[in-house]
């Protein structure tokens, strides 16, 4: 199994309920993410370096993502970066317990399907992709 398709699969597996990770079912989370939604939403209200901090860790998960998914150009698709914050917001108001890399996760599964496979600046490879879609996921 390549490190691409684990990753995958572990990203695509992040819900509220604990998913096995190491063989004790823990898994590392470094930065603002290991904080919880609580958290983010005080620093979101704060503004500043603590909203700062919350907005790189996003934004580097982000690009992890789009780095790590096969055929993954960009993650959030047609949605904006603010769009996804003012979703965590609100997601996070009513599941303020909540590590908020577990909220992040829970939106970016959503988003998967509808993601960007291609970069806006290339050519479309239509021949490719048709007999990609042709396959579909049995050739992963």
């Amino acid at each position: 199994m390549t490190w691409r398709r684990l990753l995958l699969m572990i990203a695509l597996s992040c819900t509220t309920s604990v998913q096995a990770r190491d063989l004790n079912g823990n898994y590392a989370v470094f930065g603002a993410g290991g904080r919880t939604c609580a958290d983010y939403l005080q620093a979101r209200d704060q503004g500043g370096e603590a909203a700062l901090a919350f907005a790189q860790w996003v934004a580097g998960h982000l690009s992890a993502y789009n780095l790590l998914l096969d055929k993954t150009y960009n993650i959030l698709g047609e949605v904006t970066p603010f769009q996804l914050m003012a979703e965590l917001d609100a997601y996070c108001r009513e599941a303020r317990d909540l590590p908020f890399v577990q909220a992040l996760a829970l939106h970016l599964e959503k988003l998967y399907e509808v993601r960007a496979n291609l970069s806006p600046n290339q050519p479309s490879n239509w021949k490719g992709w048709l007999e990609e879609m042709a396959r579909g996921r049995k050739g992963e």
